[in-house]
């Protein structure tokens, strides 16, 4: 009951800072628009890269996680140490900025991108909706409708590397169908946050749905605090999650019965971004339950049926995330360097052996990466960019209750990258 007033309140209030926005006006705000204009953009970004271990990957193992355990044949030989050589240009992608007369005193923008990754694995190649939002900009605040990062993505402290995992499963990675409002005050900006799943979806008994979301009834919520100057930028933010990973369940005797058990997840982050010079350091760290959707480690288990109440108990499962991104600009060149870490938390409450668990990296202790990389820019409109993305996985063995591991084995990955952007227009996207 709490857990339901609270978003209540939330959504009330998200609600009510919109409206009065859209009352006022701020018709002083910006200059006033009587026109339309659209702006065309487009990427093309072939890509290729080697690796020298089988990896858990999607899109053609393009997007990288991390590398696989150790499975041997049986003569002794591992299975998973098999290097891989591909070359993909799914990356590139058209976008289109339309700029529209004023309404309601804001500034009205909208904004179209799609690239041809697909949304599943087997639609690679397949045009895929990135961002589709409308924009509306008073001299105070903003209301943003459509899809677009999840606010536990900053585009203002983006790794400066360019594989399509972006530092995944150190740095979050996802975009979410939302309603977000920010609010300026001063240096500082308040940013409220309703949202939806759609292409990243959490884990449940059906594999990974937007289902246990939409049956929650309960969008995911953040609340995010930041303050942002030319030089400095720092935050943090609060995210809430619940699903409901069933509507029904069936007993041993084949008797279904209606359920409606809900659970929630919780996850912190606080980031920034400091310009010095020629050089910018990035860094994020986030701690959290149940971050599978955002493609970091994480997720939850489930109880046996109860065949009294007929439902089912959940416990999230905690990961915490720290990356940092150097960068520098020297002429044409532009060095730079990722490290991340992440290390599983466990369950709170202890589970047994019986009970079901969904999710990513959860026989994982812990991950580190380093990512050294030079990109050389002989034009504004192409780059030419050469990375090393070296990847230790730790495997966990031997799981007490909460699955803190007694012990565990390392298993490391090294990818070569070399890519070439070409593009016109570049928007940054908002």
């Amino acid at each position: 009951m709490k857990i339901t007033c609270f978003y209540r309140i939330f959504l009330l209030n998200l609600l009510f800072v919109s409206l009065n926005s859209y009352a006022v006006g701020d018709t002083t705000s910006v200059e006033k628009n009587d026109s339309w204009k659209f702006k065309f953009s487009a990427e093309i970004s072939p890509q290729v890269y080697y690796d020298t271990r089988q990896v858990l990957s999607a899109r053609e193992d393009e997007l990288l996680f991390y590398p696989l355990p150790v499975v041997m044949d049986s003569e002794g030989n591992d299975l998973n140490a098999q290097p891989s050589l591909n070359m993909l240009a799914i990356t590139s992608r058209l976008g289109l900025k339309i700029q529209s007369p004023d309404v309601l005193g804001a500034k009205t923008t909208g904004f179209l991108e799609a690239d041809f990754s697909g949304s599943t694995n087997s639609g690679i190649n397949m045009f895929r909706l990135r961002h589709a939002y409308v924009n509306m900009e008073w001299r105070t605040s903003e209301l943003l409708v459509g899809q677009y990062w999840t606010p536990l993505v900053l585009p203002e402290i983006m790794p400066g590397t360019r594989p399509l995992n972006m530092g995944v499963p150190f740095h979050p990675y996802s975009r979410y169908v939302q309603a977000r409002f920010l609010q300026h005050i001063g240096d500082f900006e308040l940013i409220g946050v309703a949202a939806f799943q759609l292409d990243n979806k959490s884990s449940g008994p059906d594999g990974m749905n937007t289902q246990y979301l939409r049956h929650s009834c309960i969008p995911e919520l953040t609340l995010q605090l930041r303050y942002n100057t030319d030089r400095v930028f720092v935050g943090a933010a609060y995210n809430l999650l619940v699903l409901q990973p069933r509507a029904f369940v069936v007993d041993s005797l084949s008797n279904t019965y209606k359920t409606n058990t809900k659970f929630t997840s919780h996850a912190f982050s606080v980031f920034g971004k400091y310009n010095f010079n020629k050089w910018a350091i990035k860094m994020q760290s986030v701690l959290g339950d149940n971050m599978d959707a955002h493609l970091l480690m994480g997720g939850y288990a489930e109880s046996p049926l109860d065949y009294i109440t007929h439902e089912y108990k959940y416990e999230p499962y905690g990961c915490l995330t720290a990356w940092v991104d150097f960068g520098r600009t020297a002429g044409k060149w532009r060095p730079g360097i990722f490290c991340g870490y992440a290390k599983n938390i466990g369950f709170k409450n202890a589970i047994d052996n019986d009970w079901n668990i969904y999710g990513r990296g959860i026989d994982i202790d812990f991950l580190w990466r380093v990512q050294p990389r030079i990109g050389f820019y002989p034009t504004d409109f192409l780059n030419v960019f050469a990375e090393i993305e070296y990847t230790v996985a730790n495997y966990g063995e031997n799981p007490d209750k909460h699955y803190h591991y007694n012990s565990s084995y390392s298993v490391a990955n090294t990818r070569f990258i070399l890519s070439l952007v070409y593009f016109f227009n570049r928007y940054k996207v908002h």
